[in-house]
């Protein structure tokens, strides 16, 4: 996945929560496609100014959402 970054301007709650759903809507939309890779959560937090650990939990929401999959060290996939 290259040059995607999620939009987090609208919504309101923890910036976790905002991360999750703005993944979860561009899944929905068709902007990341099935089987595809999310960055890592190191690089994706460069991205966005938020610490790791925040996009960590985004993950796990999304993981228990049943919107995505992961190993440690293999990456987390839609």
């Amino acid at each position: 996945m290259t040059n995607w970054l999620p939009d987090l301007s609208s919504g309101s709650g923890p910036l976790y929560q905002r991360l999750a759903d703005s993944i979860e809507s561009d899944i929905d939309k068709g902007v990341i496609d099935a089987g595809a890779k999310l960055p890592p959560q190191r690089d994706l937090a460069y991205d966005i100014g938020a610490t790791v650990g925040t996009v960590g939990r985004a993950y796990q929401l999304l993981r228990e959402r049943g919107l995505v999959s992961g190993e440690v060290g293999r990456g987390t996939y839609v």
